[in-house]
């Protein structure tokens, strides 16, 4: 398997395709194709680097630089926040990390939450702070607080 094919199996089996890595590497999809589809010692040494940068790549033998470790491969979710995220303008960016902020402190949203309440089926629990003038839902609402700090006091 010469480099250059060597190469395109990398990108094609973390990428999916050469259009989304050249998305990713900021080379036209064209030049990128061509070069693959021909012999990549044609292309520009900086082009070249850039990619094996990305990819994390030697530049001389297109082997992966660190061999132990799977840490530097993103998912395909991973590289298509990536993706979404280098579009947005510097307002855009500060807006989407503060969104993704929020997000990981709701509890059905994030693994690190003190309530590890992960899963779809999570209902957190809500107290009202007004009264509807109605006797069965103020004692059903007292019921509901009474188990949930029984509940509390438990731990």
């Amino acid at each position: 398997m010469t480099k250059t094919e060597k190469l395109k199996n990398i990108i094609l089996s973390r990428y999916g395709s050469i259009r989304e890595f050249s998305k990713i590497v900021g080379i036209p999809s064209t030049t990128l194709t061509s070069a693959l589809d021909r012999d990549i010692g044609g292309m520009a040494v900086d082009r070249v680097i850039k990619i094996c940068d990305v990819l994390d790549l030697n530049v001389k033998t297109f082997e992966p630089l660190d061999t132990n470790s799977k840490e530097s491969i993103l998912s395909k979710e991973e590289s298509m926040i990536l993706f979404n995220f280098n579009k947005l303008n510097d307002l855009g960016k500060n807006e989407a990390n503060k969104r993704v902020a929020e997000l990981t402190e709701i509890a059905k949203y994030s693994y690190t939450h003190e309530t590890n309440h992960n899963d779809e089926s999570y209902i957190p629990t809500t107290f009202a702070a007004h009264d509807d003038s109605d006797p069965d839902i103020a004692r059903h609402d007292a019921d509901v607080a009474r188990k949930f700090l029984s509940k509390i006091k438990k731990k």
